[in-house]
C-alpha cells in the first residue's frame, strides 16, 4: 500500500513539474506586438458598432469602422 502512495504521490509531482514548464513556455511565446491588456472600445458614429479603438479610423473627434464602406465619412 505504502509504494502505491509513494508512486502516485512521485506521478503527480512530476505532472506539476510539466504543466509547470509548459505554461512558462506559453508565456515566453505570447506576441510581443499584442499584450495581454485591455483595449479602449469606441462606437461608430455612422453604424454604432463597437469596436476596439485600433481598429477605427477618428476623423474630427468622431470614430469610424475601417473595414465597412458603408461608414467611411
Amino acid at each position: 500500500m505504502g509504494k502505491i502512495l509513494f508512486f502516485l504521490l512521485l506521478g503527480f509531482l512530476v505532472w506539476l513539474l510539466v504543466r509547470g514548464l509548459t505554461k512558462s513556455k506559453l508565456k515566453h511565446d505570447e506576441d510581443p506586438a499584442r499584450p495581454g491588456r485591455v483595449e479602449d472600445m469606441v462606437a461608430c458614429t455612422r453604424c454604432g458598432v463597437n469596436l476596439p479603438r485600433s481598429d477605427a479610423r477618428e476623423e474630427g473627434g468622431r470614430f469610424f469602422c475601417i473595414d465597412n464602406p458603408h461608414c467611411r465619412p
